[in-house]
């Protein structure tokens, strides 16, 4: 009797151990995840690029501008790119998008409403993609394209406004919106103007 309530007991720890064990283990294959840096250069070697597949998330961006983007950074969203003086209600932003589009195509996206600049916006998750080929090839690799940077961002402001906005964007290629002006890019650089009165 003594032996058998010994050999329980060893079996409830074994079990106990292995439940242990089971529970942790996502935080551990969690913990060695580590996500590359990248910079411009980087997302424009063909070399290089080869290893990234489609919406690989990247853990922080260097624009060619210097600027480095990161998760948990805040955005300011520019203007949007119109032909006009003035806006129509129709008007759109090219490079920012409603919603979290990782995974999705082109013709799904809907573009963000002008109304939206001045916004502030927190950088969620930032991933790449490689750009699509244009040239005249017959079977053409799209892993040998450049990549562009794409981040997903959240509205900062909370409240009721934030329920009834569309507080999910992406911003679909970060470089050509910091070209644009449709993301305000703090470290642009200096136009003729601005570097002949400095």
């Amino acid at each position: 009797n003594m032996l058998k309530l010994k050999i329980s007991e060893q079996y409830f720890m074994m079990i106990k151990k292995i439940v242990i064990l089971v529970l942790c283990l996502p935080l551990f294959t969690l913990a060695q995840i580590n996500k590359p840096n990248l910079t411009y250069d980087q997302t424009n070697d063909i070399q290089f690029v080869k290893q990234y597949k489609n919406n690989t998330e990247i853990d922080s961006y260097t624009t060619k501008d210097g600027l480095t983007i990161s998760e948990g950074d805040t955005l300011t969203i520019g203007n949007a790119i119109i032909q006009r003086r003035k806006y129509m209600f129709h008007d759109v932003f090219s490079h920012i998008v409603i919603g979290h589009t990782k995974g999705g195509t082109n013709k799904e996206y809907r573009p963000l409403p002008h109304n939206y600049s001045g916004s502030q916006v927190i950088v969620q998750s930032v991933f790449v993609t490689h750009e699509k080929f244009t040239g005249y090839k017959l079977f053409p690799s799209r892993k040998e394209m450049p990549l562009y940077v794409s981040v997903f961002v959240r509205e900062s402001q909370s409240g009721i406004s934030k329920i009834f906005s569309h507080s999910r964007k992406t911003i679909l290629d970060i470089e050509k919106a910091l070209s644009s002006g449709e993301i305000i890019n703090p470290n642009a650089p200096l136009s003729k103007e601005e570097a002949i009165t400095n």
